[in-house]
């Protein structure tokens, strides 16, 4: 009977100790998992290394409170912004940077991010420096400095897909033109990953965003520990090659309208506005000789999604009233030279792709007509180029091929999944995507259907 008893009883406390631990591991594992799956794990490890004292997380962003000293912010898809202020020291031979945190509970941390808005995208970020960021709870920690600058700085890379226009604009161009107004020109440019050709192609831009040198992080002479008050690392992306309002603080006062004026100065180009047409211009779609004609820009492309049939399209044009131009544009062309020729338009014409890019030159009220080509690429289309048109005060006209028009009709059979179902395709990633629509098509256009594309851009040029 005692044997049962004891038997009993250290089953009991065996019960007993499973419990407690059960109690006490469950609720670890819980927040444990909860931790992980709520907040990246990079953001958590940043919690006490801005301004401990006030941070906070935030559906997965740091904020500071009450005029903190610093904020960063992993919580974007696209990019990863820091914005430090107080005592930040740049080293810029090895891309690091130092801000000093002084406060009791200040640790010593330190991690590293890469300045572009392409933050998930791994092909683009292979060609992006990596900057490491480093938190000191004092000043005797840190390097000491060589230079000290009243001015803020931004660290950016432009790596990614540069020379492609688009990236150019959507990744690097119009987030720096987000991230430095608020220095009204006040603030030094660190950029790396920019070869010299792509500095000078848009320097006239460049200029007008910073009065101050560029500091190219890769080649520059310069050296030591450069000190700023206010550093930020990484570029606010709001949305394709484009200002959203809304997501402006305070409604920032400014839009993507703004951007396209500041770079048309910055260029030299004359002509703000399009050519405004009267009623009387038009009959029956086409302007009279007498008076003086819309004039419209062809964007031909050399490799892919070209027209292959351009001459019939400036015919049919030109019956409309325009007189129209053909141009190309080169990876390492006089920027300058062509940005003038497209200010002179009234009216881009040009397939979905880099190409379009050029509409940031045209005047205001001008218009942007689309050609989409196969592929289920109308909403991508839109969003890459038809918004930025509207943001941009431009009229926009989009003309979704036919599958007649696609070079791939003479490529496959009509019941092939490229031509029959394109979100089959899509369903299998952008690699399938691109091969099968971006890289291996080509455009005939029927000039029959086109025509009421350009008659439509007429009618915007009338209101």
């Amino acid at each position: 009977m005692a044997a049962e008893k004891k038997s009993v009883s250290n089953f009991t406390v065996r019960v007993g100790i499973v419990l407690i631990a059960g109690c006490i591991l469950v609720p670890i594992t819980l927040v444990t998992m909860f931790i992980h799956y709520a907040v990246p794990l990079q953001t958590l490890s940043l919690l006490f290394s801005v301004d401990p004292a006030s941070s906070v997380i935030l559906e997965g962003k740091i904020r500071s409170h009450n005029s903190g000293r610093s904020l960063c912010d992993f919580s974007s898809s696209r990019s990863d912004v820091c914005k430090l202020k107080g005592d930040v020291r740049i080293i810029l031979t090895n891309a690091s940077v130092v801000v000093v945190v002084v406060h009791p509970s200040a640790k010593h941390q330190s991690w590293r991010m890469k300045p572009h808005p392409r933050k998930n995208d791994r092909h683009a970020l292979a060609r992006v420096t990596e900057v490491s960021v480093t938190s000191t709870p004092a000043a005797e920690l840190a390097p000491e400095c060589t230079a000290k600058h009243a001015a803020a700085a931004v660290v950016f890379s432009v790596g990614g897909y540069a020379g492609n226009m688009f990236h150019d604009f959507t990744d690097v161009l119009v987030p720096l033109y987000i991230t430095t107004r608020r220095f009204a020109g006040d603030v030094h440019l660190l950029v790396s990953d920019a070869q010299p050709w792509w500095l000078d192609k848009y320097r006239p831009l460049l200029r007008e965003l910073s009065r101050r040198d560029i500091v190219d992080m890769d080649r520059g002479s310069l050296g030591g520990v450069h000190c700023y008050p206010h550093v930020i690392i990484g570029l606010d992306f709001h949305k394709e090659m484009s200002v959203d309002v809304a997501n402006i603080a305070g409604g920032g006062g400014y839009n993507m309208a703004d951007f396209a004026r500041l770079l048309r100065r910055s260029y030299g180009l004359t002509r703000d506005t399009a050519i405004r047409l009267r009623d009387g211009d038009n009959n029956n779609g086409a302007v009279k000789a007498k008076k003086k004609a819309p004039r419209l820009l062809i964007i031909s492309r050399r490799a892919t999604r070209t027209f292959t049939n351009v001459g019939a399209i400036v015919r049919t044009a030109a019956a409309l009233g325009y007189e129209v131009v053909v141009g190309e544009t080169e990876l390492h062309s006089d920027l300058g030279a062509f940005a003038q020729v497209v200010n002179s338009c009234d009216v881009l014409v040009g397939v979905h792709g880099a190409g379009l890019s050029n509409l940031v030159f045209l005047p205001a009220r001008a218009v942007v007509v689309q050609v989409v080509p196969l592929g289920g690429l109308e909403a991508m289309a839109r969003e890459d180029f038809g918004a930025p048109a509207i943001d941009m005060g431009l009229g926009y006209v989009q003309y979704d091929i036919a599958v007649e028009e696609s070079t791939l009709a003479r490529r496959y059979p009509r019941d092939h999944r490229v031509l029959r179902d394109p979100a089959a395709v899509r369903r299998d990633g952008w690699l399938a995507l691109r091969s099968a629509y971006l890289v291996g098509q080509n455009v005939t256009l029927d000039v029959a259907r086109f025509r009421a594309a350009l008659s439509r851009a007429l009618q915007l040029l009338r209101h």
